[in-house]
């Protein structure tokens, strides 16, 4: 039986280097067990993924494309217009049969992506600076709010960012 591996699964477990005076700048890891689905409608159905969508997850969804919406420990996410990215611990594996029923096939669809992601933390002092190395987004604290994401690219990759 085929079991899924982290694409991150032979990097460093410290997940950072020291700076000369003995202190951390930056964290670097791998979060792992989480469930990452997408939903979709089509131009002429996503009102109607819109109308039932809140219902199962019990809160309002994003409007704009940098919007989440926390719903309990995990995150909603509009990734286009007519497309979301739920995101939530492991371990609720009725949510993805829960939204199959209220979003048929004629409506729109729900695929799973958590075995084809990896999701990766940076924080601390120097987060913002190392982002801006390589990705082309305003990291400023005005501008990049908390829990805002981006759609963008690092080395012809597709990520979201999400602060």
């Amino acid at each position: 039986m085929l079991e899924a591996k982290s694409a991150l699964a032979g990097a460093p477990a410290n997940g950072g280097r020291d700076g000369a005076d003995g202190k951390r700048r930056c964290r670097l890891g791998e979060l792992r067990g989480n469930v990452l689905l997408q939903v979709a409608g089509f131009p002429a159905t996503i009102a109607e993924v819109e109308r039932v969508l809140p219902m199962v997850l019990g809160a309002p969804l994003p409007k704009a494309l940098s919007e989440t919406v926390a719903i309990g420990a995990g995150r909603v996410f509009r990734t286009g217009p007519e497309q979301f990215w739920i995101v939530g611990p492991a371990g609720n594996g009725d949510a993805e049969a829960q939204l199959r029923q209220v979003i048929p096939p004629a409506v729109g669809a729900v695929t799973a992506l958590s075995h084809s992601r990896t999701r990766v933390v940076i924080e601390g002092a120097c987060a913002r600076a190392v982002l801006r190395k390589a990705i082309p987004l305003d990291f400023d604290p005005d501008v990049f709010r908390v829990h805002q994401a981006a759609l963008t690219g690092l080395h012809h990759t597709p990520i979201l960012v999400h602060r």
